[in-house]
């Protein structure tokens, strides 16, 4: 497995090995002394830079981390992560005689973030959606809490603690919440919101909930329907389409409606063809505002 990675010099070298989780990282000069501090110790999960202060080319190594860095210069640095807890020995490649050590205290906790996912990718505005995950830890009783980043009519986002609770079996953890519009969650285990680790973001898209029926059905085929939409912003003024699905399978728009009201349904005339008509209405992203997507009413069948 390629676990380092040579960067092109610029102004200094940064190398840094991957993890799902860097709590603290240490620093240790080399000099032409040796390192400095020569003996530190750090928890688990915890990274350590190692920077050249000589004026020679340095290489620090362990055998047991197991980890060699490239050549350093003046002045370039190198970064690794301890996965593992114990006492390992530090050494120069290049200069022999000094040698340094990195004790690591075992984690209380395993390093890592909750997994997250959400029960649906999107739902209609007042819909519900479960959001569901496990700790690193899989044990019961774990304190987690769901964060909620909405976006809000002006386009700026709203971000609040939506609820707290301990995992159950397995370290496992259900919410339930009913996104206003687009929310992005994320989980946090144990510690404060402020500086846990996250789980990675999850985010549920909201459509305006589009109501649709017949009012009545006039002679000449003529049929009256009624329509409304609604979602936490006003929509008098707003336009939605009423339309029919062709032979063909498409959604053809047969008429525009502007709403009247945020509450009460629109009506709205319109002659059908002989047969059976399929019939939706659909409000498009422009309609239906910052922080929600095309929404998109029941399809229902009149027979003319």
């Amino acid at each position: 497995m390629k676990r380092l990675l040579l960067l092109p010099v610029l102004a200094s070298l940064v190398l840094v090995t991957t993890s799902p989780l860097s709590a603290a990282t240490k620093t240790v000069s080399i000099t032409s002394a040796g390192f400095v501090p020569s003996t530190i110790t750090i928890a688990q999960g915890d990274s350590v830079t190692w920077t050249n202060a000589d004026t020679r080319n340095r290489q620090p190594a362990s055998k047991n981390a197991p980890f060699t860095a490239p050549v350093l210069k003046p002045g370039e640095s190198f970064t690794f992560t301890f996965k593992d807890d114990g006492k390992f020995a530090i050494t120069d490649e290049l200069v022999k005689g000094q040698r340094g050590s990195v004790t690591v205290t075992k984690a209380t906790t395993p390093v890592g973030a909750p997994s997250l996912k959400a029960s649906r990718a999107k739902t209609i505005y007042g819909g519900s959606v479960v959001l569901s995950g496990v700790v690193p830890s899989a044990k019961p009783g774990e304190k987690v809490t769901l964060r909620a980043d909405m976006v809000l009519p002006t386009g700026a986002h709203q971000r609040s603690v939506v609820a707290e609770m301990a995992t159950t079996t397995a370290g496992a953890f259900s919410f339930t919440h009913v996104p206003r519009a687009q929310t992005a969650y994320t989980v946090v285990w144990q510690a404060t919101p402020t500086t846990a680790p996250a789980s990675p973001a999850v985010t549920v898209l909201v459509a305006p909930r589009l109501g649709f029926g017949v009012v009545r059905k006039l002679t000449l085929r003529r049929v009256v329907f009624s329509t409304k939409a609604t979602s936490a912003i006003p929509y008098a003024g707003r336009s939605v389409y009423i339309q029919r699905r062709n032979s063909f399978g498409q959604w053809v728009s047969l008429k525009r409606v502007v709403l009247k009201s945020n509450t009460l349904a629109t009506q709205a005339t319109l002659r059908l063809p002989s047969g059976v008509s399929r019939m939706r209405v659909l409000m498009p992203k422009a309609q239906a505002g910052t922080g929600y997507v095309v929404g998109v009413s029941r399809t229902i069948s009149i027979i003319r």
